[in-house]
């Protein structure tokens, strides 16, 4: 019997950030500690995808912008329309709502990381990864580990790299058309880049050579994924 970790009912549920940010780490131990869990979350299968793209950045959102606001709840929002949840203000006077679009700064390295980690039960962030085919993908896809070829990094690269990857998602949305007071978030890697001398200067330094976003967005959040880095950026 195929294993359901998490159900629509569970992502389409409106909570307010106390308990957005409490069920997400209840349910990313609950899911790791089932069997197949975390090849689930790894390789973001079902519900799990969103779960980790969508959710996940959406409570550190949460947790940094709105800690322990009862009058403001996230809705995620499931389906094919231009944005991924719903942030409802209720205040006594006015309420009013904010659609928010999320995406990732990632590349396939992210996927095939997960995947190692699967295989050979780790994977260090700069690690080489080779992909052999042999026949189709589902039936023939060999990933090798290179440890030996492992270069350390400047951490300034690993900047670059996550800049280049914002740059990247900032493009995939710059072709898209989106309703008024709409908000974009994009989750990227702070592991590293964190441990660079005022890493969000230089990020916030980026996100204004991009003339174009006030055009776009209301609201423009780099939410680090290891809760390290956020900035916020209002138009």
């Amino acid at each position: 019997m195929k294993n359901i970790f998490i159900t629509k009912e569970e992502v389409n549920l409106e909570r307010n950030s106390s308990n957005l940010i409490n069920w997400v780490q209840q349910k990313l131990k609950e899911i790791s500690s089932q069997k197949d869990g975390r090849n689930a979350l790894r390789k973001r299968k079902g519900l799990c995808k969103q779960f980790i793209e969508e959710i996940y950045p959406l409570s550190i959102l949460a947790s940094f912008e709105f800690p322990n606001r009862d009058d403001i709840t996230f809705m995620p929002v499931i389906g094919s329309q231009n944005y991924d949840a719903l942030i409802n203000h209720k205040f006594s006077n006015s309420n009013f709502s904010v659609r928010i679009e999320i995406t990732q700064a990632q590349n396939n390295t992210d996927y095939l990381r997960g995947e190692m980690i699967d295989i050979y039960g780790r994977c260090p962030l700069n690690s080489k990864i080779n992909v052999k085919n042999i026949g189709t993908q589902s039936t023939g896809r060999k990933l090798e580990k290179e440890y030996q070829k492992v270069v350390v990094r400047d951490v300034q690269d690993s900047l670059n790299d996550q800049i280049q990857l914002i740059d990247e998602a900032l493009d995939r949305k710059f072709k898209k058309t989106y309703e008024e007071n709409t908000a974009l978030l994009i989750k990227f890697d702070d592991l590293i880049t964190s441990y660079l001398e005022e890493p969000e200067k230089k990020l916030q330094n980026f996100i204004n050579t991009k003339t174009w976003i006030p055009n776009k967005f209301s609201t423009l959040y780099l939410v680090g994924r290891h809760r390290r880095i956020f900035i916020k950026t209002e138009y």
